[in-house]
């Protein structure tokens, strides 16, 4: 996997310790929004613990194990999100996940991001056939994004409520190699500019 994913406004470069200021930053200023979703951010992490996150991280990119990324935008350099690719969902297949901070919500990041990573997922990945993105069933704003892309509601599960907004039901998208098509080689989509 590349450490730099080019995304129309957006890099996705990969998790590197020396950014824990600006991550924590970027966390604490969307805490309130990301605590309702995501699961690690039920507790503010403290800049030892976020460190050693992004350590970790850059570990798992380099054994190949797991790709964490951070996202920027191109004009400014700020850190705007961040996601990964996640293996742990079964053979040939991963999981991408994905956060944008609250003051920049709705400009098309996420599915900038979700594209950028799957496509990367299909080109560099030999062994994955099958990506999937998951979330609560509330979480509209991110279930907009799958489908953007042209993913597959696969089904609707029970599942751990694991953060404040958790319901206990969660939408599974999924795309497979051979239907896939990056929105780079696509007309624009609404919402992704």
């Amino acid at each position: 996997m590349p450490d730099v994913l080019e995304a129309g406004p957006l890099n996705l470069v990969r998790w590197r310790p020396e950014a824990v200021d600006e991550v924590l930053e970027a966390v604490r200023s969307s805490f309130a929004d990301l605590q309702q979703w995501m699961h690690w951010a039920q507790t503010t992490p403290t800049r030892e613990q976020q460190r050693k996150a992004l350590t970790e991280g850059a570990a798992a990119f380099d054994a190949g194990t797991e790709f964490g990324f951070l996202f920027r935008e191109t004009v400014t350099g700020a850190l705007v999100g961040g996601g990964g690719v996640h293996p742990g969902i079964g053979p040939g297949a991963v999981e991408i996940g994905y956060w944008v901070r609250s003051d920049r919500h709705h400009r098309g990041y996420a599915t900038r991001a979700a594209d950028a990573m799957t496509d990367a997922s299909f080109t560099h990945l030999a062994d994955v056939d099958r990506i999937e993105i998951h979330m609560d069933c509330t979480n509209l704003a991110s279930a907009r994004i799958p489908e953007k892309l042209g993913y597959r509601l696969l089904r609707v599960e029970r599942r751990e409520k694991l953060a404040l907004g958790h319901t206990g039901r969660g939408y599974v998208w999924g795309q497979r190699r051979h239907e896939w098509t990056s929105l780079r080689t696509r007309e624009p989509v609404e919402g992704t500019r």
